[in-house]
């Protein structure tokens, strides 16, 4: 029968090989290392200014950055109490909710609109956004509603118009 002990010689074994051969890898990889550098006539200098160019961005270097802000959150789930910015895809909790205003938190989207004048003119916006939209949509409709019976007797006579299709399309019109 194996005692622990003998185990635990075993394990501190096993970890003394592995850190040998962990330092000669290491070894090998500095030596090629160094004799590319040489080879190419290359200085340590060098490789930190190529590799600061290809990193990614500098922490505070981008202006975009620099201009983000936290915006605070608009809706809270009353069951778990996670929040939502109203930016973004709508998390589970009220992305299928028609009624968003019983999520609300108090004082965020409607206050806020009412005292700031950029939140009024915002909303202004979204507003006349919206009924141009339900214009156009009106618009467009009747003039659907014209043009069906014209297109059903298209359909009919096999896709040619005859004389007396288009004077009835002219006389509905």
């Amino acid at each position: 029968m194996v005692t622990l002990d003998a185990i635990q010689s075993k394990i501190a074994k096993l970890q003394k090989q592995a850190e040998s051969i962990v330092q000669k890898q290491t070894s090998v990889g500095l030596a090629k290392i160094r004799d590319l550098m040489a080879k190419h006539g290359l200085s340590l200098a060098d490789i930190e200014s190529f590799v600061g160019k290809r990193r990614g961005r500098k922490p505070g270097a981008s202006a975009k950055t620099a201009t983000k802000r936290a915006v605070a959150a608009k809706y809270a789930d009353p069951k778990t109490g996670a929040t939502w910015t109203g930016r973004g895809r709508a998390p589970l909790w009220i992305r299928d909710v028609k009624d968003r205003s019983k999520f609300l938190i108090d004082g965020s989207a409607a206050n806020g609109a009412a005292a700031n004048p950029a939140g009024r003119k915002v909303a202004a916006k979204a507003a006349r956004k919206t009924r141009a939209s339900s214009t156009a949509v009106s618009k467009n409709a009747g003039k659907r509603a014209k043009a069906a019976p014209a297109k059903k007797a298209a359909r009919k006579s096999g896709g040619r118009k005859s004389a007396a299709t288009s004077a009835q399309v002219a006389t509905a019109a």
